[in-house]
């Protein structure tokens, strides 16, 4: 049963095992992150010259439910602009939030920033 939701930050921070990564580690079989900032990971690692099919293996080898970015989470990362913007929030960042608005389910990220939003969820940061 999925119980969190990740932003990309938290799967970048195991992969380079930054500090606190144990406690993500903890909670890969409970977590799901959207399709959009699964794309952010890769991203990352592709712009640090990792070979397309390592990325593809690395990935895979996490237990996590990566859930395709619907029209649903669309609107809300949008309407969330408003209040997410004086941040800075990218469209990604909007898109984990959006997808853990509707499962109603808390954020793990690595980025303090978001501590400060008000948003209706639950919002735990790594370190």
């Amino acid at each position: 049963m999925s119980t969190i939701v990740f932003d990309s930050s938290i799967l970048i921070a195991i992969l380079k095992q930054e500090s606190g990564f144990e406690l993500a580690e903890k909670s890969l079989n409970e977590a799901l992150i959207s399709t959009v900032n699964l794309a952010e990971v890769a991203t990352y690692l592709a712009r640090n010259s990792v070979p397309a099919d390592t990325i593809r293996e690395a990935l895979a080898t996490f237990p996590i439910q990566v859930v395709p970015f619907e029209e649903n989470h669309a609107l809300i990362a949008g309407c969330l602009y408003v209040s997410c913007r004086h941040l800075g929030l990218s469209l990604g960042d909007r898109a984990c939030l959006a997808l853990a608005k509707s499962k109603k389910l808390p954020v793990l990220t690595a980025d303090k920033a978001w501590s400060n939003l008000d948003i209706g969820i639950s919002i735990q940061t790594l370190r």
